[in-house]
């Protein structure tokens, strides 16, 4: 998540980005995941292309925001917006069951990723921002149960090359549109960070559907939101983003969230 900032310190096109990442996670669920294709359904189509244009839109509106905001703001203050709203969504609507143990975890992670939000810091962002980060949450959310709803009633290895071929071909009529005169000279900019996106996010995407096969939806995001405390470390390595005593605390005070959730 933290390589989305890259095409706005370097100027690139986001649509080109995305589709560059969309890519080279596309070739290669094409490449691991052939053999299940035979599992093509309707349902397993309409979910792909639904998760294609959402993801593709929370992309390209993240790789914006991340040009006025840094990542370990906006990633923390959206993912735990998020949070809450998948956890409530997946107690009513898909009827989760978890222990007192595990609720316990998922206040942790709430609390952890909360106090990592206010280090004594005053939020202040324009109400065009605000409206940006309000729209990332409800994509984020909506994203989630297309995958939920995939990894319970399709094919998830099937779903993984549908959903990428889905974002590819949206991305490349975006940046076509966008870049109507430019394209055949600006189709290659940007392909080295686009395909280092498509690396990471097809490997942690396809765990990701793994864990939403085996688990309820409100606790493999609860598990999944403190990425954000990753990307602090990450921002720190390539954008020398600020990376407190505090928040290392707070890192260490995830893990134990995590692990009440697990032993939960």
């Amino acid at each position: 998540m933290v390589f989305y900032k890259f095409p706005s310190s370097k100027n690139l096109n986001r649509f080109n980005v995305s589709f560059w990442s969309l890519l080279i996670s596309f070739l290669l669920s094409i490449i691991f995941f052939n053999t299940k294709i035979e599992t093509t359904s309707t349902a397993m189509l309409i979910l792909a292309a639904l998760w294609g244009a959402s993801f593709l839109a929370l992309s390209i509106i993240q790789m914006y925001a991340l040009s006025h905001v840094e990542t370990n703001t906006l990633f923390p203050v959206t993912s735990i917006l998020s949070l809450v709203l998948t956890v409530a969504l997946g107690l009513t609507f898909f009827k989760d069951s978890i222990t007192f143990l595990q609720g316990s975890g998922i206040f942790l992670v709430i609390l952890t990723v909360y106090f990592y939000i206010f280090d004594g810091i005053k939020l202040k962002f324009s109400n065009s921002i605000l409206g940006i980060g309000l729209f990332i949450v409800f994509l984020s959310a909506l994203n989630k149960i297309l995958q939920k709803l995939a990894a319970d009633n399709v094919n998830v290895e099937a779903f993984q090359i549908y959903q990428y071929l889905f974002g590819v071909i949206f991305a490349f009529a975006c940046f076509l549109y966008t870049q109507k005169e430019t394209w055949r000279k600006d189709i290659f900019l940007g392909h080295k960070i686009g395909s280092i996106i498509g690396l990471f996010s097809f490997l942690g995407g396809y765990l990701l559907i793994l864990a939403l096969a085996s688990g309820p939806l409100s606790l493999v995001f609860s598990i999944f939101a403190l990425y954000t405390l990753v990307t602090a470390i990450a921002g720190y390595i390539f954008f020398k983003e600020n990376l407190t005593k505090r928040k290392i605390a707070l890192i260490f005070l995830a893990i134990v969230a995590t692990l009440v959730i697990r032993l939960g």
